[in-house]
């Protein structure tokens, strides 16, 4: 009885330690993921292929880190603690840089027409997510940690890169034909956020479907190039998965 006992304590803890170890197993991906991102967010050229590049790697990462055997989902999070002694809750970064990024590039890049036609396709691709994250990992069983952060901080992150990689990948491979409309630009410009990032805006007259004056984010090439008071195009498209979107030419 002893010794079966002690075999089934040794391979209990193996698991846990395999558990474990599964999440640092794949440091690799994550500096190849951190190193992809930054590149894509400052520098985003061959911008089709790096956006395919970091959408593919969160489902990469779910299925590598599955290969063990399905480690619970705990291993996808790093608990650390802060400054004041409360614990941290990091998700891996093949995922959660990946979804942050991808989202803040495709903020900049393409302009909504209907956020409302988002929901549908995203909620699905987010499904889709649950689905491959949830077949290869288990759910948490034995932990002293909050089950609640852990499952919060990973399917947040998750619904970010699902809804975010929707729309990157509805503008991205869009080939439909542009719907060409001009208007008057009235006023521009350059707002600075956190750590000296610049956005460019132009504020152009109604147009379209848009009733309203409205600002327009542009690359800093387009905001040198475009005049106070000049005529511009605008091309609205209809979008890989019907979510319209438009940009300035």
């Amino acid at each position: 009885m002893t010794e079966k006992r002690e075999i089934k304590q040794n391979k209990k803890r193996s698991k846990v330690t395999l558990s474990k170890l599964t999440f640092h197993k794949l440091n690799w991906l994550e500096y190849i993921t951190i190193g992809l991102s930054l590149w894509f967010l400052f520098y985003p050229k061959p911008y089709t292929i790096l956006f395919t590049v970091l959408l593919c790697i969160p489902v990469v990462g779910l299925l590598l880190n599955g290969l063990t055997g399905r480690p619970s989902i705990a291993s996808l999070v790093e608990i650390s603690k802060d400054n004041n002694g409360d614990d941290k809750y990091d998700v891996a970064d093949f995922i959660d840089f990946a979804a942050w990024v991808i989202l803040i590039r495709v903020l900049i890049d393409f302009e909504f027409e209907s956020f409302y036609s988002l929901i549908l396709p995203g909620t699905i691709t987010f499904i889709i997510m649950l689905v491959i994250l949830f077949s290869t990992h288990k759910l948490i069983d034995n932990t002293t940690k909050s089950k609640t952060w852990i499952y919060l901080s990973l399917i947040f992150n998750v619904f970010l890169f699902s809804y975010a990689g929707t729309y990157g990948v509805n503008c991205v491979f869009d080939n439909s034909e542009p719907i060409v409309y001009e208007t008057e630009v009235i006023d521009k410009r350059i707002s600075k956020g956190r750590r000296g990032r610049k956005t460019y805006y132009v504020k152009v007259n109604p147009w379209g479907h848009h009733y309203d004056k409205e600002e327009i984010s542009v690359a800093n090439s387009q905001y040198e190039e475009i005049q106070i008071g000049q005529t511009i195009k605008i091309d609205l498209k209809v979008g890989l998965f019907h979510i319209p979107w438009y940009y300035i030419q």
